[in-house]
């Protein structure tokens, strides 16, 4: 089967399948977990955790039609330097949104007094170190390595990086969180109509806009280090700093750094030195480790 025509099957299953096992899901829930903090979940986060465990289900049957069957399929060929690209990664990802909180805080977008205590401090940057890297691992394994590697393979390498980034950022802002269905009104369509909710309130704001724009750049910076190395140690460790810089600065105060338009020139430099620096790509597949 053509790469495209499995993501978007793999696509429409997850989108309609978790829709439809989402107020089963969510009654569930209420009939055996009431003890519990999910019984006091609402049913957009139910939802929520609906799509993802379809997903989940069906990525391994996604994985054999695109006949990804191995490790280095993925992006995570053996190589002697793995680590090093993924530490310049984290270094450059917290260093570029530092740099974009620097210029907010300068701008007067963000406040410069913060009553943190050092103890609260460190344990934040632990926390947000842990998410960054389970995110950044979750999230390029299946945008880079599953969808991006996968029409790497049938189509222009730019048109690939593309439409992996539009795919990557327009699922970060769709937002089941703004529709509220009581719990005493979920109905065996409950899932569909907060689908429908989903898809028209979405980009409503301009934040959203911005934002798109924001994780679209990002998700070309991302694509590009991905393909110009042949692996996914790179884009892996930029991901895990900037999820680490965003959070520890949304803690600090003032909101998400992807908010603002600020980030764009950053993320376009980030671009441009991707392509200078990394201009022959090299191959980690030729070089195995002993």
């Amino acid at each position: 089967m053509r790469p495209s025509r499995a993501i978007g099957l793999y696509a429409i299953a997850v989108i309609l399948l978790g829709a439809a096992f989402a107020p089963w899901l969510f009654w569930g829930v209420q009939r055996f977990a009431a003890a519990t903090m999910f019984a006091a979940y609402p049913f957009h986060r139910i939802f929520d955790r609906s799509v993802m465990i379809v997903a989940l289900v069906g990525l391994w049957p996604l994985l054999g039609a695109l006949g990804l069957r191995s490790w280095s399929n993925l992006g995570y060929a053996p190589a002697p330097g793995w680590w090093r690209h993924l530490l310049a990664g984290f270094v450059l990802g917290v260093g570029s949104l530092a740099l974009i909180v620097v210029v907010t805080i300068a701008l007067g977008f963000r406040p410069t007094h913060f009553d943190k205590s050092a103890g609260q401090v460190v344990m934040a940057l632990l926390q947000y170190f842990v998410a960054g890297i389970a995110v950044a691992l979750l999230e390029e394994t299946f945008f880079r390595g599953v969808v991006q590697g996968a029409w790497q393979r049938q189509m222009n390498v730019v048109l690939a990086v593309v439409l992996a980034s539009v795919v990557y950022s327009a699922l970060h802002f769709l937002r089941p969180n703004l529709v509220k269905i009581p719990a005493d009104q979920v109905s065996w369509d409950s899932g569909f109509t907060c689908l429908a909710g989903i898809v028209t309130q979405s980009f409503r704001d301009r934040d959203s806009v911005v934002g798109f724009v924001t994780l679209f750049l990002a998700g070309c910076v991302l694509g590009l280090a991905y393909y110009r190395t042949g692996a996914l140690y790179l884009p892996i460790g930029l991901h895990a700093g900037w999820v680490l810089a965003n959070e520890f600065a949304r803690w600090l105060g003032g909101g998400s750094v992807i908010e603002y338009a600020t980030c764009w020139p950053v993320l376009l430099l980030l671009l441009v030195v991707m392509a200078w620096r990394l201009r022959k790509r090299p191959s980690f597949e030729e070089n195995p480790s002993p």
